[in-house]
């Protein structure tokens, strides 16, 4: 490493610490807890899920600038880059290896906050069966989305008279190539979507959680939604959706900020959170009892979450209900 390069990186690395830093003390203000440890997952998810992105665009490059002309790579090569499934399964390693570590500890982290004798030793099948279906689907996503972006670029090639040159240079100046923010933006996201669930998981483990408040936290480098401010103190039953009327004109039922049957534009960059509502008559009964009840919410979860998967089984092979 060169002497004057030395002071630039060293200037970048405190730039980057401090930036860690302001995420965090504002991830604590806004309520999140392990807000330390959140930022330091985020900088893992944000620098595995970059070198993938990265070799995979430096992947289809080698095979763009062995074709012979745009065009016969477009309909010969491309179909086939696009069916293979290895980044998916790539990015579903990172994701579902990051979820798997993160969850209990959130968890376990939200159950303390609103009974500090409680501990977890478990996830419902709800969780853990959460943790492995977003892993796949959001994997499935990020792979589309990335798709899409290429396939973009080759057909405004092929109607601009693009040589693969042109093409290859275009890529490799694009956010395909240096997919750093989309990395970043995914990374927080998705630790912040972890939490949401981590807190529905903790209220259904804590038995003084009576009631769940959405918070509403303000802005941190982002414009607030207008609809997400006017959920800010809506307080809705554990098990219970919010209504949350999108900016799109869809109405959505999530059970938690970020949820996944909310679209990118209600959970990108979104830093509400989940406020618990807490009952101080069960919180002054034993705690043998208190674990008693956390132990039956477990097993009576388990057996409605078993029971909703098998009627969603039966009604996607086409089989009624009798």
């Amino acid at each position: 490493m060169c002497l004057q390069c030395k002071p630039l990186i060293k200037a970048i690395d405190a730039f980057l610490a401090k930036e860690d830093n302001d995420l965090a003390e504002q991830l604590t203000i806004e309520g999140y807890l392990e807000a330390e440890a959140s930022v330091k997952t985020i900088n893992e998810i944000e620098e595995l899920v970059t070198a993938l992105l990265e070799k995979n665009a430096d992947e289809l490059l080698a095979k763009l600038n062995d074709a012979v002309d745009l065009k016969t790579f477009f309909e010969n090569n491309w179909p086939d880059i696009k069916k293979d499934s290895k980044l998916a399964r790539q990015l579903y390693d990172v994701f579902h290896d990051e979820f798997t570590t993160i969850m209990p500890e959130y968890v376990g982290a939200y159950v303390k906050e609103t009974d500090a004798e409680l501990t977890v030793t478990t996830l419902s099948k709800r969780t853990t069966d959460w943790i492995k279906s977003w892993s796949g689907e959001l994997s499935e996503l990020m792979k589309l989305d990335t798709d899409t972006q290429i396939e973009a670029v080759l057909e405004t090639g092929l109607k601009d008279g693009k040589s693969i040159t042109e093409i290859a240079t275009a890529i490799a100046d694009s956010g395909i190539r240096e997919p750093g923010y989309r990395a970043r933006r995914a990374a927080l996201t998705e630790v912040l979507r972890a939490h949401g669930y981590a807190q529905l998981e903790s209220y259904t483990q804590s038995p003084a959680v009576e009631k769940k408040g959405w918070r509403h936290t303000g802005s941190y480098r982002n414009t607030p939604r207008a609809n997400h401010v006017a959920m800010d103190g809506v307080v809705v039953g554990v098990k219970e959706p919010f209504t949350l009327y999108g900016e799109d004109g869809g109405t959505y039922y999530p059970m938690t900020p970020r949820d996944t049957c909310l679209p990118a534009s209600e959970s990108v960059n979104c830093h509400c959170i989940l406020q618990p509502i807490v009952s101080s008559d069960v919180l002054g009964l034993p705690l043998e009892e208190r674990q008693r009840l956390q132990a039956e919410a477990i097993a009576e979860d388990d057996e409605v979450w078993m029971a909703e998967l098998d009627a969603k089984n039966k009604a996607k092979a086409g089989i009624e209900e009798v």
